[in-house]
């Protein structure tokens, strides 16, 4: 048991399949019954926490607390506390994640200036945290903006919630979008579409081109999701209204009689992973009509200078210039804008005064054994550097280079 219920007080412990979020709403109903109108949760000895519980629990109890039934915490183990489990951050301006690692909490969104912060933000976390194949990043950011603006326009819920993880042992990137809104059977029910039963929605909601009102969108969305995670042979569990639709690769099934708090909030769970070591072919991915959609990289677009080149700005990019850690983050961005583009990449020294040997080791002398001294010639330029950074390259290179032919 992952969690049970005495008397009025909820005991929770690790927190890492869908399967919590069913018994936390069972306890709640069941204590209910039995007289209880308010209750406690104890997450003392939670000591592992992912999206896919993590994110339907805080959204659950956020509704619980604003409509009559309260929950009070007397007990929270440091990672619950890390993960913002019981206090989602409310984001109030996107210069508030500037200094944030936006993965591993949970976050509260309202409205599309908070989507498309947050999205922004968690990929950029992501572009620094690992390298990504191709195609991965961009896949993910038309899944994050596509399930949460669902959230906006179809849930006739006020908030939505969501959580983002990457597993780098296993090279998985997991994302949980939760609202306590109506539900996708009940949103799609008074549709041309009119699904039987909700185990129907589902399936019809993950379709091309099914929505429940054209005039708000073209209904492309979940089905763009499908296709990403099916193209990747990745996973997606999307719960609602009673039933769970569950995709690994190809192969899907259905299950029914999933607890969820009433026929009128069936609410909506979307829960995906990526294995970031494979990469995603856009253009078979997305293809509605027959015709491939091509998607425009922006952030790919404002790094171009008149040459055509992409113009890295290392002072305005890097948090500093005197760990490996530091210099990690950076090789990685360079490496996933690699990735998305062909371009020549211009590192721009300018107001860099100095850089440890670490911080040169870890990004340029990994990059060069990485592409090869002539590969890493014809990718890389570097400007402005002083005389100081540049001996300080120049054996931090060369000590690379001769421990790789070693």
């Amino acid at each position: 048991m992952t969690l049970y219920r005495e008397l009025d007080t909820i005991q929770f412990n690790d927190l890492t399949h869908p399967k919590d979020v069913s018994d936390f709403l069972k306890a709640i109903h069941f204590g209910k019954k039995a007289g209880f109108e308010e209750f406690k949760v104890d997450f003392s000895n939670t000591k592992a926490a992912f999206p896919n519980a993590v994110v339907p629990i805080s959204g659950l109890i956020d509704f619980y607390n604003n409509n009559g039934v309260p929950i009070k915490e007397i007990g929270e183990s440091p990672i619950v506390k890390a993960v913002h489990l019981l206090d989602p951050i409310i984001v109030k301006s996107e210069r508030e994640l500037y200094s944030m690692n936006s993965l591993n909490k949970v976050f509260k969104f309202t409205d599309s200036s908070h989507v498309f912060w947050l999205v922004n933000s968690m990929l950029d976390e992501l572009n620094s945290s690992d390298k990504f194949e191709k195609g991965v990043l961009e896949g993910l950011e038309w899944c994050l903006n596509e399930v949460m603006d669902n959230v906006i326009q179809h849930s006739n819920s006020n908030c939505g919630f969501v959580m983002g993880q990457i597993h780098k042992s296993s090279k998985h990137v997991a994302f949980t979008v939760f609202d306590a809104g109506r539900g996708i059977y009940n949103s799609l029910k008074n549709s041309s579409f009119n699904p039987r039963t909700p185990a129907d929605a589902l399936t019809l909601s993950l379709q091309e081109g099914v929505t429940r009102d054209k005039k708000i969108g073209q209904g492309n969305g979940m089905y763009g999701l499908r296709r990403i995670i099916e193209n990747n042979e990745g996973s997606l569990t999307l719960t609602s209204n009673s039933a769970s639709y569950f995709l690994k690769g190809n192969k899907a099934e259905i299950f029914d009689r999933i607890p969820t708090l009433s026929r009128e909030q069936g609410c909506a769970i979307v829960d995906f992973q990526l294995d970031y070591e494979k990469n995603v072919s856009i253009a078979d991915a997305l293809k509605f009509s027959g015709k491939s959609y091509e998607l425009v990289n922006l952030k790919i677009e404002e790094l171009e200078n008149d040459k055509g080149e992409i113009e890295f700005n290392l002072l305005q990019k890097s948090s500093g210039f005197g760990t490996r850690q530091a210099g990690e983050r950076i090789r990685n961005q360079l490496l996933n804008i690699h990735q998305q583009s062909n371009q020549v990449i211009v590192i721009d020294f300018k107001g860099v005064e100095l850089i440890s040997s670490s911080f040169a080791d870890e990004l340029l002398g990994k990059l060069v054994v990485e592409f090869g001294f002539f590969g890493f010639n014809n990718l890389i330029r570097m400007r402005n550097m002083n005389s100081l950074v540049q001996s300080i390259v120049q054996r931090s290179v060369g000590q690379r280079m001769a421990e790789s032919i070693e």
